[in-house]
This record gives structure tokens, sequence and C-alpha cells, in this order.
């Protein structure tokens, strides 16, 4: 523990003194974090035994990974500015910046000398700094570029901007480059002649965004990747340029060009018919939000996420708008729960509002039979699953014809639970492969039945049944898994 110290409120009221000669020769090219860096570890050293005074406490303050900051000190070591002294745990010493300014890695000029008189040639606006052809040369024999490929692309980069261009873009273009896998002078000549051939196809594009002027190098590169990678050709890409009314400009154009690849609509035909269906998606969105009283001031995620995909499916703006109806008139007043009500539907193979409509008609017309029976046996209430079950079984598994049905339920009547003793004499007559009415009469001639029927809990609420079509629809599809 130290004698003295400063309390942590007078620390904070003092300054951090920075040498005039790491503003003047190393900050104007040092990379944006590494000046963060660089400057909070100053900071740091006026408080060396500070709990923060850390790798950990540096991330957690800058809010930067461990490995960047490593990073960073690894730059300022390589240009003479720091030491670093040990990696576990991480320690720094600061050097003075004009006693160790080009000591540590800067290359020996001589070697680099015909490369050097090149490059200051082509930059003539300024004079290159130490530090600067300590970067060149870094790309030279760790990133194992050409001196020739570097020598292209710094000049590439004056035509571009000027002959003053700073160093920083130099470095990022060429790290372009090396993405690409771009480093033999051979192959830069081919991608700068590349880049230059598409400088009046980019000029003709930027005209038609309303901007008068050459494009730059990021944008020559979007234009090959619509040509070239996407596939686009010049005519669709400027037609579709036109179409912006000069709205929104390079970024725009990319972001209508990257989904229409996405969706893979390349030509002129492709792009104006699925325009069309997207009107088309917009105003059935409308339609279904609207049924379902729901309101979106924009409609973009409800075409995107529901109905380019029920129209995927094979719905159109009918089927879908009779589905929406379904759904309000059952209450269901969200499209998450009407996605799972037409994704009911498509299991099922109804896809068309006439297939639709089939089913459901099937749907009501056996709730009515079913209702019947409900009646004669003196039930009041209303069909549920359970009862569909039951008439699914006996009509389409067991093949049992109506009149031997309403026969056993005539039988049924006076039984304690009568749909359940139904089914039993049902399955009973299917095991002896009774099918007809006379063969039933015979065979149920004898049939009692000792239980007698319960008597109503008083605390039965009657419900009066209505027919409403849309219970029996939504009630049938409860069990069909999405």
């Amino acid at each position: 523990m130290s004698l003295c110290s400063f309390s942590s409120h007078l620390a904070m009221q003092s300054s951090t003194a920075v040498d005039n000669a790491f503003i003047n020769e190393f900050l104007p090219s040092a990379p944006e974090n590494a000046v963060k860096v660089y400057l909070y570890g100053l900071f740091m050293c006026t408080a060396p035994h500070a709990d923060d005074n850390s790798l950990e406490g540096m991330s957690a303050v800058l809010s930067l990974p461990e490995d960047e900051i490593l990073n960073a000190y690894s730059y300022w070591q390589e240009v003479g500015l720091v030491q670093i002294v040990n990696s576990t745990p991480f320690e720094v010493k600061y050097l003075s910046p004009k006693e160790n300014y080009g000591r540590s890695k800067l290359r020996e000029k001589s070697k680099y000398q015909d490369f050097n008189n090149q490059i200051q040639t082509i930059l003539s606006g300024r004079m290159i700094k130490p530090i600067e052809f300590n970067e060149y040369y870094n790309l030279i024999e760790n990133h194992h570029f050409e001196p020739e490929a570097l020598v292209m692309i710094i000049k590439y980069c004056t035509t571009l901007k000027s002959p003053a261009i700073n160093y920083p873009y130099i470095l990022a273009v060429a790290k372009s480059f090396e993405q690409e896998g771009i480093k033999s002078g051979a192959a830069v000549e081919e991608k700068l002649l590349e880049q230059e051939q598409s400088g009046a196809q980019v000029k003709d594009i930027l005209k038609a965004l309303g901007l008068s002027r050459e494009g730059d190098l990021e944008e020559r590169n979007m234009y090959l990747k619509w040509t070239n990678t996407f596939g686009f050709t010049h005519n669709v890409i400027l037609q579709i340029a036109k179409s912006l009314n000069k709205k929104g400009g390079f970024a725009r154009l990319n972001d209508i060009l990257t989904k229409y690849y996405e969706q893979k609509l390349f030509t002129i035909q492709e792009i104006e018919s699925y325009s069309k269906e997207r009107e088309l998606m917009f105003a059935v969105a409308k339609k279904v939000t609207s049924t379902l009283g729901l309101y979106y001031q924009n409609l973009d995620s409800t075409v995107d996420v529901y109905i380019s995909e029920w129209m995927n499916k094979g719905y159109d703006e009918q089927a879908i708008t009779l589905l929406a109806f379904y759904c309000y008139k059952q209450d269901v007043r969200s499209l998450s729960l009407m996605d799972e009500i037409v994704n009911k539907f498509f299991k099922l193979g109804l896809v068309s509002v006439d297939a639709i409509n089939r089913y459901t008609e099937g749907v009501v017309e056996n709730d009515n039979n079913i209702k019947k029976i409900l009646d004669k046996l003196d039930l009041v209430r209303r069909v549920n699953t359970s009862d569909r079950e039951f008439f699914k079984t006996w009509t389409e598994i067991w093949n049992m014809p109506e009149d031997v049905i309403m026969l056993v339920c005539e039988k049924s009547k006076s039984a304690t639970a009568p749909l359940r003793f139904m089914n039993k004499i049902l399955s009973d007559l299917n095991q002896k492969n009774i099918k007809t009415l006379q063969e039933a009469e015979k065979e149920l001639a004898n049939l009692k039945i000792d239980s007698s029927k319960s008597v109503p809990n008083s605390n039965f609420t009657q419900r009066e049944y209505t027919k409403d079509q849309l219970n029996a629809l939504f009630d049938s599809l409860d069990d069909i898994e999405v």
C-alpha cells in the first residue's frame, strides 16, 4: 500500500499529460481504437495501484474486447511507444514518444528505396512519415503484398481522391483487395482494369439517381458485386435506379438489388411481376387486418411474415379473406392465431375457397346428424370434440349406416352414459359384422338396460345450442397438430 495517494475525487480533477510528439507523429495514422487504448492506458499510469488498472478493467470501461486491446498494444509496441513486459498477467510499460519514435520495427529505408520513391512521387500532395512507410512495409512483409501491387493501389486511390489522400483510406482499400485474395501486381492490375471499365456504367447509375459525379471505389465495387456476383445486367440496374426517382442513392439501390437477388428475381419482367404481387399482398394484408379489427401503420411485417407465406402455400386473396372472416366470427383476433388456423387447413389439404366451403359444409352436416342423436338421447348441450370422434368412428371406420346408428340410439336412451353405451353396442355389432337394420334389430331384440338415467345436478346451467357453423368448423380443427 502506498504511503501517500490522491483521493479518487482529487485524482479525477487532475490531468493526464500527452506528449506533443504522440499527437503530431503517431495519432494521425493510428487506428481509432488503438488511440483510445493508448490514451486510457496513459491515464491508468497515473493510478498504478487502482483496482481497475487491469486488462479486464480497461475492457469494461472502453467497451472493447480484450483481444482488441492486446492487438492495440501490439501495434504501439510495433511503432515503439510501449513495451509489453508480461503476457500473464498482461503488463505494459509506456515509453517516451520522443526517445522511441521509429526505433521499434521501422525497416531500413534503403531496403525499400525504389518503393519509397515511387509512392512519394504518387503522394505528392504531402510528405510520407516513417510510421506510414512502416505500415506499407508491414503489408509487404506480413501480408505478402507485392510492392508493385501496393504502388498500383496507392496510385489508383489518388486518382479517385487526390494526391493528398490520407493513409487510412489507402490501408482500407488494400485490406479490401486482400479479402479477395488480390495481392500480386498482375491480380491488382486486372482488378483495377475491371473497376476502371465499370466507371462509365457507375456514372450512368449515379446520374439516374440524380448525382452528377464519378463513382468512388466503394460504389464501383458495389456495382461489380451487382453484376459479377448477383448477375444483374446493367440495363436492369439502370431501370431500377431510375424507378427510385432520385431517392435513397446507392445504399437504397443496393438494398433493393440485394432483396431481388435473394428472391431470385433478375429480369425486369420478373421484378415487375413480383412488384404487382407485392401490391396484391399489401391489399390482402389490409383486408385481413381490417377484418380482424387490427391496425398497423406499416404492413411490411404482416406481408413478409404471414401473407407471403400463406400465398406461397397456394391460398389466394379470396381464400385468405374467407379464413379471416371465419377467425373474426370465432373471436380469433391476432395474426399469429389466424396463422395456426391457416396451417391446420393447409395440413388437411384445404387451400381453395371451394375446398374450404366443402369441408365446412361436411363438418356442419356431421354436426347436424350428431345433434339429432343428442336430441334423441335428451342431452341438451352443444356438439363437442368427443361426440365428433364417436361419430367419425361409427360412420367412417366401422361403416355403420344411419338407420342402425339411430336404432342403437333409441336403445341407449335410458343408459347412465348413453353415448358411451351406444359406442359399446355399435362396437359389438361391428365385431359381429352386423351392418343392416334387420340384423341389428334381431341382435338387439332381447337387449335390456338395468341402469337408469342419472338425476341432473341441480347446479347445472343449461345452455341453449345454436347451429353455428363456425363452432363446428373450428372444433374439428382442434386436434390437428401444426
